[in-house]
């Protein structure tokens, strides 16, 4: 039996919310790291990793208990885009669509939190 959340109540325990800012950094990051989708898209599937990338458009929130390979997807793409950005040294003229780029690390970083493999 699954226990409640005590971070979501009435959800399950292990439940994360991405909010509308860390939906938009994910998605920006799934379209700077072409290289990397490839390759997840090669040891996933393309139809699963097809599916982490089209629920991020318009998405205000999402709560769910993430699988494995959501964790490595969005664990992933988080990681290499927090590099990206530090490495091009992007700020807020570099994106369109209305966060700053610290919002965007803050998202990515919390995205890298919470997508850790948990240990038992």
């Amino acid at each position: 039996m699954r226990k409640e959340s005590l971070e979501f109540p009435g959800s399950v325990e292990g439940t994360v919310k991405f909010d509308k800012e860390t939906c938009c950094a994910l998605e920006r990051g799934f379209q700077q790291n072409l290289g990397l989708v490839q390759q997840l898209k090669e040891m996933m599937g393309p139809v699963e990793v097809n599916n982490f990338i089209e629920i991020l458009p318009n998405t205000d929130e999402m709560k769910f208990v993430p699988s494995e390979k959501m964790k490595m997807v969005y664990g992933q793409i988080a990681k290499r885009e927090l590099e990206r950005i530090e490495a091009e040294d992007e700020d807020d003229k570099d994106i369109t669509c209305g966060h700053t780029v610290e919002d965007h690390i803050h998202a990515l970083q919390n995205v890298v939190e919470k997508m850790s493999p948990t240990v038992n």
